[in-house]
């Protein structure tokens, strides 16, 4: 986790510091998709805690592909190079209820990754109007979990709620194809994530999250996966 921090502060430091016959714009870019994620650990939790029901419920939604998105300043080396750093963000969640005539219990899982990176992307094939170029991503990566559970029993209502953070290393790599204007550029950005999740820690007790079945195991959030996304680039000097 050190050695990533480094590596962002250096790259936001080459970007704000280039030389400037080699940076020849600065831009701002903002950009929004959809993701997806493994969360292995998050979704065994929640059907653990569905087995505890004391009837027969079912998961409504476990953790599927659902928004993510970025802002970022840009510098620009030469025509081909991009560099700069940003914030990005991936929220996901898991529900499972059961309801009858005399009450209903519910289980609602919310996680929410705030990322704080640095990038560098390569044009590999440049034209007058598309662009199709290689990145790079490295992030410090917080996660941030909410867990609620509720039961209501002829109106009377009991209620269990946690929350859990975690801070972990995460990178990615994809390919970004924009179409360019005068001034600014509209295009798309695919790529994959990969997450190193650290174990998630109760806010208020600081307690870890520990697997039910084998106390000796921390659970964690893990936001490896796909992603896809809108972008839009605007120079602020052209």
């Amino acid at each position: 986790m050190r050695n990533t921090g480094r590596f962002i502060t250096m790259i936001l430091i080459l970007a704000l510091l280039a030389p400037g016959a080699l940076a020849q714009r600065t831009g701002f870019s903002a950009s929004f998709g959809m993701a997806s994620q493994r969360m292995d650990d998050l979704k065994y939790l929640q059907q653990y805690i569905l087995d505890t029901y004391p009837v027969e419920g079912r998961i409504t939604s476990s953790f599927p592909p659902f928004s993510t998105g970025s802002l970022n300043i840009i510098k620009e080396w030469y025509d081909h190079i991009h560099i700069g750093g940003g914030y990005s963000y991936s929220t996901t969640g898991g529900k499972s209820s059961y309801s009858d005539y005399s009450g209903s219990i519910y289980t609602e899982m919310d996680a929410t990754s705030h990322r704080l990176g640095a990038f560098l992307s390569y044009s590999i094939l440049g034209g007058e109007q598309l662009d199709l170029s290689l990145y790079g991503r490295v992030d410090a990566n917080l996660t941030s979990v909410e867990s609620e559970s509720a039961i209501n029993v002829l109106g009377i209502i009991n209620r269990v709620y946690n929350k859990y953070r975690t801070i972990s290393p995460s990178g990615s790599a994809g390919l970004e194809l924009m179409y360019k204007f005068s001034g600014f550029s509209v295009g798309m950005v695919a790529g994959y994530l990969v997450d190193l999740p650290g174990n998630l820690t109760n806010t208020d007790s600081d307690n870890d999250l520990t697997d039910p079945n084998n106390r000796d195991r921390i659970l964690t959030a893990d936001w490896t996966g796909w992603h896809i996304e809108i972008k839009t680039l605007i120079w602020l000097n052209f």
